[in-house]
């Protein structure tokens, strides 16, 4: 089974950093729980098509910016958490935050994103 760390890294580079959104629904299926809860500061959203479509709406609204580690993943039993930075590579960040998941079954069940 994968660890929370392991997870955290495949989401960012699968989902939140996958333009296509056929591949990211493929890493949203194979990494995230049938009924994965999202919350962020703005909504929570419950389901994979829930999460999907979340996504996807970020992407468009952060066009050619990409997420990227702020220090490493940390973890502790079921709990994983990573801090980010969103920018535009060669340039400042424009944002920054930390996701925390929790994984059951070798599964995210849970993702909190926390902005800066």
């Amino acid at each position: 089974m994968r660890t929370a760390a392991e997870l955290l890294e495949r989401m960012v580079q699968g989902v939140f950093d996958e333009p296509d959104p056929d591949r990211r629904a493929a890493v949203i299926e194979e990494i995230f729980t049938v009924e994965v809860i999202f919350t962020d500061p703005h909504a929570t959203v419950v389901g994979r098509e829930a999460l999907g479509a979340a996504v996807t709406a970020l992407r468009e609204r952060i066009g050619a910016a990409a997420f990227t580690p702020a220090g490493p993943p940390r973890e502790v039993g079921d709990l994983g958490m990573r801090a980010w930075r969103l920018g535009v590579e060669g340039q400042e960040p424009v944002g920054s935050g930390l996701d925390v998941v929790l994984v059951l079954d070798g599964r995210i069940a849970r993702l909190w994103t926390f902005l800066d």
